[in-house]
């Protein structure tokens, strides 16, 4: 019987000691919930066009809405060299844009990004990087390939070799498309189809299992050249039409090879990073895996501003 007590005032002590460990929170306590600004931008002296992406987070303990994630009412600044912008929205693209006439991007420059709404603001800046690479070298060929459907095509295929830029911390990013001319059909059967040529941008797919990466940097291999991955990319062959009564046709797309771009891009170490963040979350399947962090430099919000100088090839068949 003593044994029975004694078990019982254990129990009754450790569902006391369990309540105490409850506290009530102030809620001022509670560190910030609401959702922040969350901004992407890369900067280019190459590129024809800034563009600058203003979404926001979804709060810690709100609802995930994409559609009302765009942010239509920001004011966005860039500044540098003496100048300062402001750039307009466009509701087409979603997008804070202006041409780079209007605001030239200068190599080794450095720019500050600031936007805000009614209730909030943010601020990154980013430096140019001085340098272009040389690419000393590239291959484009074709290869027999299965599709993820399992059926085997012909790809095209691209890798190309660049001299690193010595005395200096680099980061790359390798990228390459190709632009093609191919046939669609307009219409909604046989009997009225009409053929009209279109002309597309499609980008080469990179293969990591040689142990490259469309990103590479250059610690401890200072002045040294570098190859990318193989890239893949499949030239558009058939078309499915399907009508209204269900029967379906194929159509020859009679692809025409345009151009080939490859360029390297010589980035800021925050694209690097971020980039190579996002990579590594989009690669985490395993639902047991520790969750993977965005790199961010966003001060007071989320995201990457960042900068690079592209240095390209193109390659048009005679």
């Amino acid at each position: 019987m003593k044994i029975n007590i004694f078990i019982f005032l254990i129990v009754i002590t450790a569902l006391f000691s369990c309540d105490t460990l409850v506290t009530d929170v102030s809620p001022d306590d509670v560190p910030g919930i609401g959702s922040k600004l969350v901004v992407q931008s890369f900067i280019s002296p190459q590129a024809a066009r800034i563009y600058v992406v203003v979404t926001e987070s979804i709060p810690l303990f709100g609802e995930s809405n994409s559609e009302n994630s765009v942010i239509k009412n920001a004011i966005v600044k860039i500044s540098g060299g003496g100048k300062e912008v402001i750039l307009p929205y466009d509701s087409t693209s979603q997008l804070y844009s202006i041409e780079k006439a209007s605001f030239p991007i200068v190599a080794a420059q450095t720019y500050k990004l600031s936007v805000s709404d009614p209730t909030r603001s943010v601020d990154a800046t980013c430096t140019v990087p001085a340098n272009q690479v040389t690419i000393k070298s590239y291959v484009i060929d074709t290869a027999y390939i299965t599709r993820r459907s399992g059926r085997p095509d012909t790809a095209l295929t691209v890798n190309a070799v660049w001299q690193d830029i010595a005395g200096e911390a680099n980061f790359y990013r390798v990228r390459a498309n190709m632009d093609v001319e191919y046939s669609i059909l307009e219409g909604t059967s046989p009997d009225n189809f009409q053929e009209k040529r279109v002309r597309n941008r499609f980008s080469f797919n990179w293969n990591d299992d040689s142990g490259r990466s469309e990103f590479q940097s250059d610690v401890n291999l200072d002045g040294t050249a570098f190859t990318s991955p193989l890239g893949r990319s499949f030239l558009p062959t058939t078309l499915l039409y399907t009508s209204a009564d269900g029967t379906k046709y194929y159509a020859k797309q009679k692809p025409r090879l345009v151009a080939v771009v490859i360029e390297v891009n010589n980035t800021e170490k925050s694209y690097y990073d971020y980039h190579k963040s996002l990579k590594l979350a989009d690669q985490s399947d395993n639902p047991f895996s520790e969750p993977s962090l965005v790199y961010n430099n966003i001060n007071g919000g989320l995201g990457c501003f960042a900068a690079y100088n592209n240095k390209q090839i193109i390659y048009r068949p005679k």
